[in-house]
């Protein structure tokens, strides 16, 4: 990162940062919601997917305007519309005999307007600068830190304030981002190492974009396969043979210890290819998903969900610079956030009709088949990109 970057860097991963909050702090907003407005699990899972929904339209949808309007207005917007939402959010009554149909709507409008085209320009804005794979590893590093905060925090919050406890930190981030939009890039722009297509032939969509297409779909494969394994680890508890506390006490550990695997990821990225320690990586993450199985103590539980996420979060920054690297336009870079919970939420609904009694094993199979083929196309992807380069 060059010292001219700094400031866009930091902008862009604040920006992206306000875009991920509630991401990351969804758990304990659900946790806030049945607390709170006594929401049944149902009705408290129904206002997550209203987000997440909204989150992946407007990524999907920044393809129309990612190139188009000047970034730092459209970052304006949607923090503006991330503090609407949260303070709308705040000031619903818990009496409000519509309390929940009003939370669907406005933490869909927060997702769609708000949270999720700040994820889709902070992304597209990191993976716009010279050295992605580096400011990528500062990104996810950045989130993880964020996390530990909301889950040291925010639940103490809740507990005194209500809602609003998870409300406003989202909204205060949110002010920050938009003081801080001034050092934004105003739009995409050519990067010396982004020189794959050749600019005078003229060929069909797929030809031309084949690399960043192959690309989104390793993300989706692979969040397929550790995103959603992970994320069901606590309902899977019985499996293990453990009870919940001591499964998301490990979990909060190991998500706070995985900040090693972004910031080595960064320290590395100038120094090697990408290609066989992420490679590597992406094998650590399949062999450890088919181990979680029978009975296991809390230090062997613990012991592969610290080495799970630190894998995870290193082969994180090398796959998304890897998109960026091989797109101009940053509209394939804004593309990530849906690939990432489109990928989540496909192999969310996949395990739960795999969950059928409780069958660990066939969702072990099923992660690891789908982790495998994100193995198979980032090597050939990556092989591409090595012989461009050498033709460039």
């Amino acid at each position: 990162m060059s010292n001219k970057e700094t400031p866009q860097v930091i902008a862009a991963i604040i920006l992206s940062c306000a875009g991920v909050f509630m991401v990351w702090g969804m758990p304990i907003f659900l946790g806030g919601l049945e607390s709170v407005f006594k929401f049944d699990q149902t009705q408290a899972n129904l206002i997550m997917s209203a987000e997440f929904a909204g989150m992946t339209l407007s990524s999907i949808l920044s393809i129309l305007w990612i190139g188009r309007f000047d970034w730092r207005k459209v970052a304006r917007c949607a923090l503006l519309a991330i503090v609407l939402g949260n303070l709308i959010t705040s000031y619903i009554s818990t009496d409000q005999i519509n309390a929940f149909r009003l939370l669907v709507g406005i933490r869909f409008f927060t997702g769609l307007v708000g949270t999720g085209t700040a994820f889709a320009l902070g992304i597209a804005a990191v993976g716009n600068t010279s050295e992605p794979d580096k400011n990528f590893g500062y990104t996810i590093a950045s989130q993880i830190a964020m996390g530990s905060l909301i889950a040291f925090f925010v639940p103490n919050l809740i507990e005194k304030y209500g809602i609003v406890g998870m409300c406003f930190p989202a909204l205060i981030l949110a002010v920050v981002a938009i003081i801080l939009t001034s050092k934004l890039s105003t739009s995409g722009g050519v990067q010396p190492h982004r020189s794959i297509e050749n600019q005078t032939a003229e060929l069909n969509f797929f030809r031309k974009y084949k690399l960043p297409i192959v690309g989104l779909l390793v993300m989706i494969f692979w969040q397929m396969g550790v995103g959603s394994f992970f994320n069901n680890l606590v309902l899977l508890k019985d499996s293990f043979n453990l009870e919940e506390s001591i499964i998301t006490n490990i979990i909060g550990l190991s998500t706070l210890l995985s900040i090693i695997g972004p910031l080595s990821a960064s320290a590395l990225a100038s120094k090697i290819k990408r290609t066989i320690p992420v490679s590597l990586a992406l094998v650590v993450q399949l062999l450890i998903v088919l181990s979680f199985q029978g009975e296991l103590t809390w230090l062997g539980f613990a012991v592969r969900a610290i080495l799970f996420q630190t894998a995870w979060n290193f082969s994180g920054p090398f796959l998304m610079g890897m998109i960026a690297t091989m797109d101009k336009t940053g509209r394939f870079s804004a593309l990530i956030p849906a690939s990432q919970l489109g990928g989540i939420a496909l192999g969310g609904a996949i395990i739960a009709s795999l969950a059928q009694g409780n069958n660990l094993v066939t969702i072990n199979y099923f992660c690891a088949l789908v982790i495998f083929l994100s193995v198979f196309l980032f090597i050939m992807v990556a092989g591409k990109m090595s012989k461009e380069t050498k033709t460039d």
